[in-house]
């Protein structure tokens, strides 16, 4: 009994811990609600695709997936800001995957420790893949934040297939991150998906 009652303490303790640090744990940092602001007075993408009898629908950075019903299967969660989102079998399995890229908070989750030294709440760009499975979304892949912003990008499967490699492309715009998050000097870049994440070619 006192052991059980020792480890809720523990855990009670670290969930301090981490709200403390900088209001990690819900992702919603001052950081992040200004950048809602700026970017929500620029464009916005809007995009609405089906596959295999789902929709995947982007508006004002919020990204879902209907059923045939309408019934959502999944929504992005309200710390994230979505940019824009591509269909496509990215890992070879022949079951389509959505790539997105998105804008938060933090690289570490809702569990970083007060006493970390890189909790940095500046918003910066990452670049996910998740996938449908039996009605549910499943996280297969994403980046921490990345060096360089994703502005655009489109997703191919005309690349090379090794035994390391579903011949997915990633041709994408990049630039630099500003103050007011807006492109510029940007370049392209290619990357081809490499068993566990995309590589530079």
């Amino acid at each position: 009994m006192k052991k059980a009652l020792a480890v809720i303490i523990l855990l009670a303790a670290l969930l301090a811990s981490c709200k403390k640090a900088g209001g990690v744990a819900d992702g919603l940092t001052d950081e992040f609600q200004a950048f809602l602001a700026i970017r929500r007075a620029q464009p916005q993408t809007s995009r609405t695709e089906k596959q295999d009898g789902c929709t995947y629908s982007l508006e004002s950075g919020v990204l879902q997936v209907l059923d045939t019903s309408g019934t959502s299967l999944w929504q992005s969660p309200e710390e994230w800001y979505v940019e824009d989102f591509r269909l496509g079998d990215v890992n070879g399995d022949g079951m389509a995957d959505l790539l997105f890229t998105l804008w938060k908070s933090y690289s570490f989750g809702p569990y970083h420790p007060e006493r970390m030294e890189n909790d940095d709440p500046a918003v910066r760009c990452h670049l996910f893949l998740y996938t449908l499975r039996a009605g549910h979304m499943k996280h297969l892949w994403g980046s921490s934040s990345l060096p360089r912003p994703i502005y655009g990008f489109e997703l191919s499967l005309d690349g090379a297939k090794t035994p390391v490699s579903s011949g997915a492309l990633l041709r994408t715009t990049e630039g630099r991150y500003t103050d007011d998050f807006s492109p510029t000097d940007t370049q392209e870049h290619v990357y081809l998906w490499q068993g566990w994440g995309f590589v530079e070619e």
